[in-house]
């Protein structure tokens, strides 16, 4: 079994590319800040909390009362969506750098907790197979 059949991991590494995916979706729209009609868009939200509850749900395998097993829904492909901010300028730009920077720093704030997540868990499934490394 490798690290990416744990459930848990692959929607940890899942909430990370999702994130990744943001930050530059994000980072279009701030580079787009002074385009005419431009419409700032944003990742449509996957429901991260309901996949790491699918992932743990029945918690033990049949084959051995330590396997973990479970699947997760999250998915891998993110598609963007147009989330006009709270103004629009007289050219019909929708873009509020401030909002676009407060999203940058929440995206920013999930990835890092996520990413420590994947370490600490990665450390344990190490050390409870004796693995120095």
């Amino acid at each position: 079994m490798s690290f990416a059949d744990i459930p848990l991991l692959n929607v940890l590494q899942q909430k990370m590319s999702w994130l990744n995916d943001r930050q530059g979706v994000l980072s279009r729209n701030i580079a787009n800040a002074s385009t005419p009609g431009y419409v700032p868009m944003d990742l449509s939200d996957k429901d991260f909390a309901a996949a790491v509850s699918e992932a743990t749900r029945g918690g033990l395998a049949t084959t051995n009362k330590l396997h973990l097993r479970g699947s997760s829904s999250v998915g891998g492909s993110f598609h963007a969506v147009a989330r006009p901010d709270s103004q629009s300028s007289p050219d019909g730009n929708a873009v509020v750098v401030e909002e676009q920077m407060m999203k940058v720093a929440e995206t920013q704030m999930a990835y890092a907790e996520a990413a420590g997540l994947y370490k600490k868990m990665n450390a344990m499934w190490r050390t409870a197979l004796g693995s120095r490394g």
